[in-house]
Formats: C-alpha cells, sequence, structure tokens
C-alpha cells in the first residue's frame, strides 16, 4: 500500500505543472471513486482553484485544490482538501463556485446535512486553505424543497450574491465578506402564479445585482417558458420593472434550455439563449440597459441567419465591440455538427456576417459543451467534439478568432486533450495571463479522475514561455462616472519597460477619436474628457512606435458629468423670527462666485413673490453676508431667496437657488416717544452689554397676560422669563446667561398684539 501510494505521488508530483502534450494531461486527483461536476475559476496570480464531487467515501463529498500560474499544487498532495463530507443524495445536481475580490473561493452546494430534502449552505475558503466562514460554511436555505443548482455573483464592492430555485420560487440572498446578511429580511423570494425557474445572476458596476430567470406560461412540466429579468439594488430594492422585465416572451424555450445573462459593462445586461419559437432551434440575444429599457428588437436579435441551419447552447462573453457568440451549429437533421460564431455590437448589429462565422466545420462527430472566452484581444471557444466513429469518448478542443472574425492559430483547431476516452462535462477559466484552463472527468484509466490543461493565448499548450507586454488601466474604472473634464489615467505595465532611459517601448494614449499621444514613463497620465461619454484606450508601442502582435492594449469608458452648480442657505433657518438684520450664511457648490474672472454672481430677492420684489442685492464673494431690513414693521412668511446668475446677470438653466421663510420684526426704543406704545414698555437693560446676568425692566399699566422672551441671533427661544396673568405696575427680573455662548441676543415682551423687542450683548 505504501509503494502504491509512493507511485501515485510521484506520477502526481511528475505532471504538476501545466503539460505540453494534449495526450499528458494534468492528472489532480486519482481517488479510487469516481470524480464528477468540477468547477474551475481563476485567481488573480494566474492560478486557479477546482472543485468536484468525490465518491471515493461512498458519499459524494467535495474536494477543492488550488494551482499556481505554472499548474502547480498548492495545498495537499493529491487532492487538496476536504470542504465538505455532509450526505448527499445518489444523484446530484449542479452547483457553483467563483472567486471574490479577495482571491477567496466561494463555493455554493446544496446536501442532506439537515435532513432528507437538500439544502443550500456556502463556503468561503482562503488562498491558504482556510475555512472563513467555520468548518461547515454559511446555511442559505432550511426547508422542505427541492433546491437544485445554485448561482453565485460578486457584487462590485465584494458582497456575495446567491440565487437558487426553491420548487416553483426563486430565492436571492447577499452577503458580505464575513458572511453577515446585507439584505432585510435576509433573503428576497421571487413568486408568481406560475412556476419560476433557471436563476442566473451576474454583478454590476453600480454594485447591484442582475436576476434573470424563466417563468413557466402553464401548469404542465412540459409548458413554454418566457425570460425575465430584474436588477436589485444593494439593500434588494428592484430597480426595474417590479413585475419583472419581459425579455423574452414567445414560446420556444423548453425544459433542457437555460438562458444565462452577463453583465454589459455599463450597468446593464446582455440575455443569451436559444430557443424553438418557429420548430428550428436559433440562438438570440437581447440587451437591456442600465435603466431597464429592453433596447434591441422585440424577443431579441437572431445571431445567425443561415438557412437549413440548427443552432444551440450559445455561450457569451463581453467584448470591447459588445458581445461575442460561440454556439453549436447542426443540419436540420443533425447529423453533422460543429460550432459557429457571432459578433454583435451595442446596437445589435452584425459585425460579422449575417449567418455567423464558422470555427469547427460540420462533421459526423458534433460537438458540444461550448465554452467561450477572451484571450488578449481575440474571442477563443472551448468545445468537448465526438471522437471519430463514437457517441461516447470525446476529445477536447479550442480555437481563436481576431475581432474580424479570422483564426488566428495554425493550425485553426488545437487540441487540449487527444485521449480518446469518455469524458464527464468540462468547465472552464480564463486567468489574468490570457491562459483558458480546462477541468474535466476522465474515464481513461478505468474510474473517473480529474484532469486539468491550459492553452495560451497562442494556441499552445504549457506554461508561457515567453509573456507579451501588457497594460492594464487601474483608474478610472471602466464604466466609472466623472465630475471634473481633467483626471489623470492610472496605469500599469508588465513584461517590457517603460522609461525615459533605456526603455523598450511607449505608451499611446487615445481619447475619443483624438489624435493619440504617447509618454515613456509609467505615471499617471492627464487627459481631457468631452462631456458624456469618452472612451480612452492605452496601448504599448515598440521603440519604432509601432504595435506588437498581438497588440497590448487596453480600454475604459468613462462618462463625464459635470456637477450641477447649487446654492444652500445654512442662516437663517425656516421659520427663524429676525429683527432688523440678518446674516446669511451660504455654501456654494459647482460655482465660482466672483466680481470678475468667474462663473457669476449671488443675486439676493427680499421678499419676492408673484407680484413684487422689496430688494435685491449683487453678492460677489461667498462670505457670510450681514443684510438690514431697514426699519420694516413685523412681516410674517417673507421669503428669502438667493440665486446663482451668470456673468451677464441671468438665470443658470436649470435654475440654482435656495429659499427660507422668515418672520421679521423692528426694535421699538424705549425713549422714543413716537413708536413707543401707550400703554406697555420694555426699559433699557442693565447692564447692557453684560456678564452673566442682567436685569429686565418693564411696565404693565393695567392687569394682563404678559410674555417675556430671550431670543437668539438665529431666532431660536432661549428662553421664557415670565409667561403669567401680571398686575398692573413696573416689573423687573433677571436673567442669569451662564450657560449661554455670548453674542447678540433679543428680549421680546409680548402682551395681546402688543409685542416690543431690543437687543442685549452678552460678553463672557
Amino acid at each position: 500500500m505504501k509503494q502504491a501510494l509512493l507511485t501515485l505521488l510521484c506520477t502526481l508530483s511528475a505532471l504538476a505543472q501545466w503539460p505540453t502534450d494534449p495526450a499528458q494531461n494534468l492528472l489532480i486527483c486519482n481517488h479510487t471513486g469516481e470524480a464528477v461536476v468540477p468547477k474551475i475559476a481563476a485567481t488573480s496570480d494566474g492560478g486557479c482553484y477546482v472543485t468536484w464531487w468525490d465518491h471515493t467515501s461512498g458519499n459524494y463529498d467535495v474536494y477543492l485544490q488550488r494551482f499556481d500560474s505554472a499548474g502547480v499544487p498548492q495545498w495537499t498532495v493529491p487532492c487538496g482538501i476536504l470542504v465538505s463530507n455532509h450526505p448527499t443524495e445518489t444523484w446530484l445536481t449542479d452547483w457553483d463556485m467563483v472567486v471574490d475580490l479577495e482571491d477567496y473561493c466561494i463555493i455554493a452546494v446544496n446536501d442532506s446535512r439537515g435532513g432528507s430534502d437538500r439544502d443550500i449552505y456556502a463556503y468561503r475558503i482562503s488562498p491558504d486553505g482556510q475555512f472563513a466562514w467555520g468548518a461547515d460554511g454559511i446555511t442559505l436555505s432550511a426547508n422542505n424543497g427541492f433546491e437544485p443548482d445554485p448561482r453565485i455573483a460578486i457584487a462590485s464592492n465584494g458582497d456575495i450574491a446567491f440565487a437558487w430555485q426553491e420548487d416553483n420560487v426563486i430565492h436571492l440572498r447577499r452577503v458580505n465578506v464575513a458572511g453577515q446578511d446585507v439584505f432585510t429580511p435576509s433573503t428576497i423570494t421571487l413568486t408568481h402564479e406560475l412556476p419560476l425557474s433557471i436563476p442566473r445572476i451576474c454583478g454590476t458596476n453600480d454594485n447591484a445585482i442582475v436576476l434573470s430567470y424563466l417563468i413557466q406560461q402553464g401548469t404542465q412540466f412540459t409548458s413554454p417558458r418566457h425570460i425575465y429579468v430584474q436588477k436589485f439594488s444593494e439593500a434588494g430594492a428592484t430597480l426595474w420593472n417590479p413585475n419583472g422585465l419581459p425579455v423574452m416572451t414567445t414560446n420556444g424555450i423548453g425544459i433542457q434550455m437555460k438562458p444565462d445573462i452577463v453583465h454589459d459593462g455599463r450597468d446593464g445586461a446582455y440575455s443569451f439563449w436559444y430557443d424553438t419559437r418557429n420548430n428550428v432551434h436559433h440562438v438570440y440575444v437581447q440587451h437591456i440597459n442600465s435603466g431597464g429599457i429592453v433596447e434591441w428588437q422585440e424577443n431579441g436579435v437572431q445571431v445567425d441567419l443561415s438557412a437549413s441551419e440548427l443552432q444551440m447552447s450559445p455561450s457569451a462573453i463581453l467584448v470591447p465591440e459588445g458581445i461575442a457568440v460561440f454556439y453549436q451549429s447542426t443540419n436540420t437533421l443533425q447529423s453533422l455538427g460543429g460550432v459557429d460564431a457571432q459578433l454583435l455590437d451595442s446596437t445589435g448589429s452584425y459585425l460579422w456576417s449575417a449567418n455567423g462565422v464558422t470555427v469547427t466545420p460540420w462533421s459526423p462527430e458534433p460537438c458540444f459543451n461550448v465554452r467561450a472566452h477572451r484571450q488578449t484581444t481575440n474571442y477563443s471557444v472551448f468545445y468537448s467534439q465526438y471522437a471519430e466513429g463514437s457517441a461516447i469518448n470525446t476529445l477536447l478542443r479550442a480555437s481563436q478568432l481576431d475581432p474580424g472574425g479570422n483564426p488566428t492559430w495554425t493550425p485553426p483547431i488545437k487540441d487540449l486533450c487527444t485521449v480518446v476516452s469518455e469524458k464527464g462535462r468540462p468547465y472552464t477559466c480564463v486567468n489574468p495571463q490570457s491562459q483558458i484552463i480546462a477541468c474535466w472527468p476522465d474515464a481513461r484509466g478505468g474510474a473517473m479522475n480529474m484532469y486539468l490543461q491550459n492553452i495560451n493565448a497562442d494556441g499552445e499548450l504549457g506554461p508561457n514561455s515567453v509573456f507579451p507586454p501588457e497594460i492594464v488601466i487601474t483608474s478610472p474604472e471602466d464604466s466609472a462616472t466623472v465630475n471634473t473634464e481633467d483626471i489623470d489615467i492610472v496605469f500599469e505595465v508588465h513584461n517590457i519597460l517603460i522609461d525615459p532611459n533605456n526603455g523598450d517601448g511607449y505608451v499611446s494614449v487615445t481619447v475619443n477619436d483624438q489624435d493619440p499621444t504617447s509618454t515613456n514613463e509609467v505615471a499617471p497620465y492627464p487627459v481631457t474628457l468631452n462631456l458624456g461619454w469618452n472612451m480612452i484606450t492605452m496601448e504599448i508601442l515598440d521603440l519604432d512606435q509601432q504595435p506588437f502582435d498581438p497588440p497590448a492594449i487596453d480600454s475604459v469608458h468613462v462618462l463625464y458629468e459635470p456637477n450641477s452648480p447649487s446654492i444652500v442657505i445654512t442662516t437663517p433657518v425656516n421659520g427663524a423670527l429676525l429683527v432688523d438684520s440678518v446674516t446669511f450664511v451660504f455654501a456654494v457648490e459647482n460655482f465660482d462666485v466672483s466680481d470678475s474672472g468667474g462663473d457669476g454672481h449671488i443675486l439676493l430677492l427680499v421678499d419676492a413673490d408673484d407680484d413684487m420684489i422689496h430688494d435685491t442685492v449683487d453678492i460677489f464673494d461667498v462670505t457670510p453676508y450681514l443684510y438690514f431690513f431697514g426699519g420694516r414693521s413685523t412681516e410674517n412668511n417673507v421669503p428669502l431667496i438667493m440665486s446663482l446668475r451668470d456673468n451677464q446677470g441671468h438665470e443658470l438653466v436649470p435654475p440654482a437657488a435656495d429659499t427660507v421663510i422668515v418672520d421679521i420684526t423692528h426694535i421699538i426704543a424705549a425713549d422714543d416717544p413716537i413708536l413707543q406704545p401707550s400703554s406697555f414698555s420694555l426699559h433699557e437693560a442693565y447692564p447692557n452689554p453684560f456678564n452673566a446676568s442682567v436685569t429686565l425692566s418693564y411696565d404693565v399699566p393695567t392687569p394682563a397676560r404678559v410674555s417675556l422672551d430671550v431670543i437668539d441671533i438665529m431666532g431660536r427661544k432661549v428662553t421664557t422669563l415670565v409667561s403669567e396673568n401680571s398686575t398692573a405696575g413696573t416689573h423687573s427680573i433677571q436673567w442669569q446667561a451662564d450657560h449661554s455662548p455670548s453674542g447678540l441676543y433679543f428680549v421680546r415682551l409680548t402682551s395681546g398684539s402688543f409685542t416690543q423687542t431690543q437687543k442685549i450683548i452678552l460678553l463672557k
């Protein structure tokens, strides 16, 4: 037994790097039980995670292995770490695995640990194999429903979203990296009078999640299904049609069809599928923009108009031009089959032939398991193809097209696995080095074991012997919105020296259709944007300022939307009581207030209504402004407006203004015989100014209800000193102002319709 184990370890060790021979793929686990239903996802360092069901123990256990960029396993050899050995059913459903923004592996799987039915559980495992959410993960669902095929998407802020079907409803749940729920309640459940199924999700740049699903158009299992989508905010609010946004509402989607969705890079999504609406299989694509508008023709654009041809099982990728779609094609008898492709721009127009382009010509050995990927600036497809004369044994192959639809490899079709054997369904990913990595179960040795193989962007297997130059724009992000026209582009360059001294090339910078400029430094590069959407493209050039082959290029779309000018009055506040004067305090944004060289000035309108304006003042700076009311009598509900005006005095379009409604009153001096009331009198305060306490005196000629209040400069009542039925005579009271700040205050005497106010000053 020890000798057998040693032989196995040596065999795996010898193959523990990317093989160059398609007949000698990388064996990653050789347990005695079958290994099935693998999942694979790339890491930022060029490696990947691979996970699968393993039946060695008699139960389908979940195993996980991590590989570096050279194909070397990073954890226990031969089979990595055991994620879960909780009980499962004797038959399996699909499941999911992705990599999050911190290079942790996220797994969503169902098992029967909670009883006889399947429930959904999720794991988050670090690059060093630690279980971040505990040894048993987190429970996403615990009920008696049938829950197959959970799906995962990573939000732009790093949150993880899960979607799954339970019987005839669909659930959506979002957690942060700590496994804490983001939604309240934790799970959003979509229901309908008819059954829902096949949830698929993707994240968007605005931190939302787009969900695609089917609504069955009848109670029979064979009833046709229609495609709907919905977008959910970080808080779980629906952002599109509350009842779901219809994407495809004609018949033709049967029980075997699984429409999918990809982010469009602009906070919308592309939906793609195949159906038999006219009793003929065809592939369709539809675009939904960020506002929830279905933009292309009703029920989708048919990607291939070839006569006497069927198209099925598409795989699609987001590309700079729009969306690239690869799909199975067959004759109408399905006796011959191959792989075709189409490129659509953002309007749904064909960029290749209306009949698509042929990737793999028809043959009696059809192709299936189509997987599309972008490698550098080209578009690649991986697929399975039956071996000659067999309907069981398969080969694994790949091909690549440039943006013009032309093959780039010689020969155009490359083999990843030439071993003629029965294979399970393969899964693929593409890493930052533009290597496609495939994993699959393979019965070449008897039982199904797990194998791995890469193919580089140049069509060769094995390690990348020469890494092509690469440029990556790190800031701003694609589809970012900025508020200034002048920004810096931050970028990284790999595998080439860009330097003023003895460098190997230059970086070309193009904004929209402007002539390109170039730099020989890797440093933030300033550009000026146009209003609206801008495309910024950076490309590495050689010393002769010629592009490399393949091109080293990156681009981002940036939306320039300048913030609108605004003004906000912070003092006085609505409802304030103002005496004689007011000091305006205000804030101005995105507008330079100046008497020369700025954007304009501020117009103050006092007591402005539909009929008249009492006063106007031009203000040319943003410092607090003191305004006197000029002896106006007591008035209520007086509007005070501050409006931004351009240098010609015109109101902005749209207007930028703010309004407060105040009450104003006038001070009545005690020594003024004309203005002094005949019955009541508020005497001069003593001392005034004062420190800590002040004596206030007033006359009441006949018994009456009297109030004496202290009010601050903002019109807020500080205290009520007197509120009583007073006797006739002269009365005095002291205000102890120990807990009030220094400043100007007002004393107001009120009795019935009579009001008298005077200023007092507290100095500490």
